[in-house]
């Protein structure tokens, strides 16, 4: 019985991993960054194929951090501990990186933004970045790539010179960026196997020709392309856009395939455990029985999820028939309500405690109630108002809001209660109409200054 208390015992040790010869960084750091990779080292009983495996694990993180001359042996000093001997050789590290042909600010910007590969998956974080041949190329390409989505299509960083410092190791650079012109976006080419969408995807993306060629724009332009065919009853549609070979204008391809155009028959809303459903079928149910918009649809989803109430939207769509489609929207309902307490000190107000609560789906109908209390020694205030961000399921969203302020100044107290009411319809993707009335109440008592200072002390206004 001793004796396999004793087996089991030994069959579960550790085997400890042990680091000799590291200068730069502690022990306890470097076993940290090489974390659980070496965990079928530690599970099993010392042995050479184990060791090797834990001395090519410390001598590639060790490359990867700038010791590209690292060399690492190992030993077993007994069944249960591997002992690792580290000779580190000069860390190369990027040192002064200076870029020419840009103005100050982008030559600054684009120095971080060449080491940005050095710093990825960087073991140890708490030197100069690591100076590594592979990243050379990456880090040049980084700040092409910054230019081009600015619209400089033509642009080339160069490395020109490189001074290594063999005490340091830091390694000094000097980059060579040629912008070159700026491009602007040429004349849209839309092509279609067989024809169909070309007129529908060219009328959508021809106002962004002559614009800057920059990643706004272009991303800008190629949802507009995907949206043309995927509001229009074509969810299956399949765009690919390319750049054309004129070398002075960025000219964009557009490759079309839209695919069978189908309609939408009915609309299913699951996962609404709170929500009234009629809320969201409000939404979505004057979409049934056109044709399958699937950028609208997206775009509804957006929108309930804008409100708070749910924290993930989906829609799935399942065939019903000729050129039909069915939707089942899935909701995941979010924690709605929400409350909060503050405390502070002010020279004039002196304490202040503020409570706020707010609901973001006030019974089921997805409008939301914000109110909040101040109370301080000069007074209070109440604040409570509801939004409903779609008046009987249109476009429309509205407020009611109340309030009430007592307040104590030098010499006077004064009574502040009001209720306001807005209106507001947006229109398109830049323009909103809002009306708003209101009409508040004012009193004012002496307490301290003769009433006949005070001016009137009752009003509205």
């Amino acid at each position: 019985m001793m004796v396999l208390v004793c087996a089991a015992a030994c069959a579960a040790a550790e085997t400890r991993v042990r680091i000799e010869g590291m200068k730069g960084r502690p022990e306890f750091q470097v076993m940290e960054s090489i974390g659980g990779r070496l965990a079928h080292v530690k599970n099993s009983p010392a042995a050479p194929h184990t060791a090797d495996d834990a001395a090519f694990l410390l001598r590639q993180m060790l490359r990867k951090d700038g010791h590209a001359e690292v060399e690492v042996d190992w030993r077993i000093a007994s069944r249960d501990e591997i002992i690792l001997t580290v000779r580190e050789g000069v860390r190369r590290s990027i040192g002064t990186v200076t870029v020419t042909g840009v103005e100050e600010d982008d030559a600054k910007r684009f120095a971080k933004l060449y080491a940005k590969p050095a710093e990825k998956d960087r073991p140890l974080g708490l030197v100069a970045p690591p100076f590594r041949e592979q990243d050379v190329e990456t880090g040049l390409s980084f700040i092409e790539q910054e230019l081009n989505s600015r619209g400089y299509w033509a642009a080339n960083a160069t490395l020109v010179s490189r001074a290594d410092d063999p005490k340091t190791g830091a390694v000094n650079l000097e980059i060579k960026v040629e912008p070159g012109p700026r491009f602007r976006i040429g004349t849209p080419v839309v092509r279609s196997a067989d024809g169909r969408g070309v007129k529908l995807v060219t009328e959508a993306v021809s106002p962004f020709a002559g614009k800057m060629a920059g990643t706004k724009n272009l991303n800008a332009m190629r949802l507009a392309a995907e949206e043309a065919a995927v509001s229009r009853g074509y969810p299956d549609a399949v765009l690919r856009m390319s750049r054309g070979p004129q070398p002075d204008v960025f000219v964009p391809v557009f490759d079309i395939s839209l695919g069978t155009r189908v309609r939408l028959g009915s609309v299913r809303v699951e996962g609404l455990a709170l929500t009234k459903s009629e809320r969201v079928e409000r939404r979505v149910k004057p979409l049934e029985g056109g044709w399958y918009d699937e950028a609208l649809m997206n775009k509804r989803l957006r929108e309930l999820l804008a409100t708070g109430a749910f924290s993930a939207a989906r829609v799935e769509t399942t065939p019903a028939g000729e050129r039909t489609v069915d939707a089942t929207l899935h909701f995941t309902e979010a924690k709605a309500r929400e409350t909060g307490i503050g405390a502070g000190f002010g020279s004039y107000e002196g304490f202040i405690a503020r409570f706020t609560y707010s609901d973001r789906n006030l019974f089921g109908n997805l409008w939301g109630l914000s109110s909040g209390f101040e109370f301080s020694s000069r007074g209070l205030l109440g604040d409570v108002r509801v939004t409903d961000p779609w008046i009987f399921g249109s476009d429309v969203s509205a407020t009611l809001r109340a309030y009430a302020l007592i307040y104590s100044r030098e010499g006077y107290d004064s009574y502040d209660t009001g209720l306001e009411a807005s209106v507001r319809w947006k229109f398109g993707d830049h323009y909103m109409v809002e009306l708003m009335a209101g009409n508040s109440i004012i009193a004012a008592t002496a307490d301290g200054l003769p009433t006949s200072a005070l001016g009137e002390t009752f009003y509205t206004r």
